[in-house]
């Protein structure tokens, strides 16, 4: 048996790239078919074989989690589209948990989600990686997956997540948290119940910069 690794976070420009320097082949699959895994294979399998055993592993682990209380709210691909906000903001678990709960709250509450991620990707569609910070002008992106112009969800996930990332979501984590940001000189997000708040936290915060 060989291995085949696909990492969560993962953009589909690198997973395109995995696929051809594994099997010497072109194979485009969506954010939404798969969940990203360690997937077994033999040596006669090719990409197709795998992509089989692939959407199998996602649609066991779906209906595993089907009585789940947000599958029952959200669709598949909302959860996998909240997972892929998740995994691409949060540094760690618990970081994790708390992201999530105010990408909830803030769906609850018909706020914009406001997430940076989504307005890289509605720069690059995953196709690269965007080597600078982003700009107050491309906030003002009008696109589909920009969440500071659009309301709601983007339409698909950005980005390939991996179970643990879709269990953190699932847990539907309660936090009272709307609003959060990234402090560069602690590598923490910082959170806020109020705008007030957030407000003041992040004036501080600029002002020591």
């Amino acid at each position: 048996y060989n291995e085949f690794v696909i990492i969560s976070g993962w953009q589909s420009y690198q997973l395109e790239q995995a696929i051809k320097e594994k099997f010497n082949d072109s194979f485009i699959i969506p954010y939404t078919e798969i969940i990203a895994d360690t997937y077994k294979y033999q040596s006669h399998n090719n990409i197709e074989d795998i992509f089989i055993l692939m959407k199998d592993n996602k649609d066991k682990f779906f209906l595993k989690n089907k009585d789940n209380y947000l599958l029952k709210k959200y669709s598949i691909n909302e959860i996998m589209t909240i997972a892929s906000l998740v995994e691409k903001e949060g540094k760690s678990v618990h970081d994790q948990r708390l992201i999530s709960s105010v990408i909830l709250n803030r769906l609850d509450n018909n706020l914009k989600l406001q997430i940076d991620a989504t307005t890289i990707y509605s720069i690059t569609k995953g196709k690269y990686k965007l080597n600078r910070k982003l700009t107050y002008q491309d906030l003002k992106i009008k696109d589909k997956y920009n969440t500071y112009f659009i309301s709601g969800l983007p339409p698909h996930p950005i980005c390939y997540v991996n179970r643990k990332t879709i269990e953190i979501v699932l847990e539907n984590y309660k936090s009272s948290y709307l609003f959060y940001f990234f402090d560069e000189k602690d590598q923490k997000h910082v959170f806020s119940s109020t705008y007030k708040k957030h407000k003041k936290l992040l004036e501080i915060y600029r002002n020591n910069e």
